[in-house]
């Protein structure tokens, strides 16, 4: 590795190549496209964040853990899935679709509703047909429902 020279008066007139790029001892692996995508936006780290999109797939009953993308039920049985509320400030405004897909009569449980609903409100039932599903927004600890297809809550 050659010597380098911190410099303040550094001017780059056409374009600079290199092999590996720095800021503050942390290497940047965005591509030029990507860098691109965000030139005049005005974005929190939070906000870009919330396209870190999540997939898991449960086969079989247990906890669903994405907070942020998809979850897809794929069971020849019943699924009982729970999830766990969204963390205040921190998941706000992160989605999630639930998705099955075999024909089951899955469940997904909540603690303390949907919406903060309560228990008459924390049981999402499909209606056994495939393609059945939920969609829903993490706010202020609680995960709120913004569709549904074929599923009821009670």
């Amino acid at each position: 590795m050659g010597k380098t020279k911190a410099r303040e008066d550094l001017l780059i007139v056409d374009e600079l190549q290199v092999d590996v790029l720095k800021i503050d001892s942390v290497e940047v692996t965005a591509s030029a496209a990507e860098l691109n995508k965000l030139d005049g936006a005005t974005v929190t780290p939070e906000e870009i964040n919330l396209n870190d999109m999540e997939v898991q797939t449960l086969t079989d009953t247990g906890a669903i853990t994405a907070k942020n993308g998809i979850c897809l039920l794929n069971k020849a049985g019943v699924i009982a899935a729970t999830l766990a509320n969204p963390t205040a400030g921190t998941d706000d405004f992160k989605r999630l679709s639930i998705r099955s897909l075999t024909a089951q009569a899955h469940t997904v449980t909540v603690t303390g509703g949907f919406g903060n609903g309560g228990s008459g409100e924390d049981v999402a039932t499909f209606s056994g047909v495939i393609g059945d599903g939920i969609e829903l927004m993490a706010y202020n600890g609680y995960w709120y429902i913004t569709g549904a297809h074929q599923v009821t809550v009670a």
